[in-house]
């Protein structure tokens, strides 16, 4: 029998193995709750691939016979292997901050009203106009290495403080650059219709004059450049009405992106039917949706990706998380990270959140911060679960029970991270 490859690596004897096994697609309902536990188990690496996976007792067997006989052990007794977190909403690639909003929210301000204001995502557009190219990017290279060092290793980034063509184009090559140079996973997103921008707001003229630029303008420029895998837009009160939305989304689909959608954040505004009518990947948001709108978005098979972290900084409602699984809605979580409604970087603790707040249990929340937000994303067939041949992300937690990441929820539980077979942290 042939020997390992060089450069494997057997993590062995984990307490638990989190393997998620079971169905390829989006998981919706009781699917959401079955983490394909391992007990006592080992898996191995090669090639940055995970080779295999199964009882430890099986692994000595099959060392002694010669199989992996040269594999580098690394002892995982005591503590917990699970897929590495995917963050399948996030808008990382910013200029400055807005610590000054911070204690405006904390002394009653409301998010709506200092967006009215021309603060909000308006000041994150001035400061992201003002910043070059590598400003951007060392910003948002310090920002993704601490996320991932919370445990996320796949992430979603977002455009949308450009709002006008070379910023969008800007933050959109920072993105790629933070995969082609820094190595990190990352799907990208054109969000240019994010906000009405303060040179559009004179007149509704102006306003429609902006939406026919990100039409005609922006997404075609975003589109022969490369720089989106999908296009997104905020379909809110105070920003895009639905029929702006729909003009935006059905230009995305002409010109060949996927959608994704901010919908229903701060009212039932058409955005959750805009996604179900589109057939999108995601609608996100989601905290105000009535039973109608649940099935709408389960029929058209859009995953419904929450967000509590944001309702967490903006003290809004939580998304009723509980009510999405029980009428089969695929359901992903993410961070949302972003300069001003939640700048929260650690995934690991949104899950907590997302128990606590949205109210599933700690294995849905995996299952939605894992395989769900991969699929959404395209990745399902290459993270988000550890089987044979997928790529070897992962986590060693420093527990023997994966329940602790929501019990001691914002603990530093996440011992290591590993990335394509390499522990990145």
């Amino acid at each position: 029998m042939t020997g390992p490859r060089p450069g494997t690596i057997a993590l062995t004897d984990a307490a638990q193995v989190l393997t998620l096994a079971g169905p390829a697609g989006a998981r919706a309902g009781a699917e959401m709750r079955e983490l394909g536990i391992l007990e006592h188990a080992t898996l191995v690496i090669e090639d940055k691939k995970l080779a295999w996976v199964g009882a430890h007792e099986q692994f000595t067997a099959r060392r002694e016979a010669g199989e992996f006989a040269g594999a580098q052990v690394h002892d995982c007794r005591g503590k917990v292997l699970m897929p590495a977190l995917v963050d399948p909403h996030t808008h990382l690639v910013w200029a400055g901050d807005r610590r000054d909003e911070l204690e405006l929210r904390l002394r009653g301000a409301d998010y709506e009203e200092i967006f009215a204001a021309g603060g909000g995502i308006l000041s994150s557009v001035r400061q992201t106009r003002a910043a070059s190219e590598d400003q951007l990017y060392g910003q948002s290279l310090a920002r993704i290495t601490r996320m991932r060092a919370c445990g996320a290793t796949t992430f979603e980034i977002k455009s949308g403080y450009g709002l006008e063509l070379e910023a969008e184009l800007r933050q959109l090559r920072v993105a790629r650059r933070l995969r082609d140079e820094a190595g990190f996973r990352i799907k990208t997103t054109c969000l240019a219709a994010h906000a009405i921008p303060e040179e559009a707001r004179g007149s509704e003229a102006a306003r429609a004059s902006f939406i026919e630029r990100i039409c005609e303008q922006i997404l075609p420029a975003v589109v022969e450049a490369g720089l989106a895998d999908y296009a997104d837009v905020f379909c809110d009160r105070g920003a895009f009405t639905r029929d702006e939305a729909a003009k935006v989304l059905a230009r995305a689909v002409a010109l060949g992106l996927e959608l994704r959608v901010h919908a229903n954040e701060f009212g039932h505004t058409g955005g959750a039917e805009l996604a179900a009518e589109f057939r999108a990947r995601s609608a996100d948001h989601l905290l105000h949706l009535s039973d109608g709108e649940r099935a709408a978005l389960r029929e058209a098979g859009v995953t419904a990706t929450l967000l509590p972290g944001t309702s967490l900084v903006l003290a809004k409602p939580y998304a009723n998380g509980r009510a999405l699984v029980e009428a089969g809605v695929p359901v992903a979580v993410a961070s949302d990270c972003n300069p001003g409604s939640c700048a929260l970087e650690n995934l690991a603790m949104v899950l907590g959140l997302a128990c606590y707040g949205c109210k599933l249990t700690p294995a849905e929340a995996i299952v939605a911060a894992t395989h769900n937000a991969a699929v959404s994303l395209g990745l399902g067939d290459e993270v988000g679960r550890l089987a044979p041949g997928l790529d070897a992300d992962l986590l060693v937690l420093e527990t023997d029970d994966y329940r602790d990441l929501v019990y001691h929820a914002g603990s530093p539980l996440v011992r290591e991270v590993w990335s394509r077979g390499q522990r990145v942290a």
